[in-house]
């Protein structure tokens, strides 16, 4: 995959800028995939806290160690 990155490429004689990634592609990845990930985990973590460690008394979602 690097090679692709490293690869001149050319459209009919004609050279192409190299791909590379840019602060805005950071800031997608973080709004439409890092956010979305953590808050489902957030969302499965507080749903286990609140469903087996209240009734049952074993710690097995994070928001138990917390406090």
């Amino acid at each position: 995959m690097i090679a692709l990155f490293r690869k001149p490429e050319t459209i009919r004689g004609v050279a192409v800028p190299r791909r590379r990634f840019t602060i805005w592609a950071a800031v997608y990845f973080a709004l439409l995939v890092a956010l979305p990930v953590l808050a489902l985990a957030f969302a499965l973590d507080t749903l286990v806290f609140f469903a087996i460690d209240r009734p049952l008394g074993t710690c097995l979602a994070v928001l138990c160690w917390a406090g």
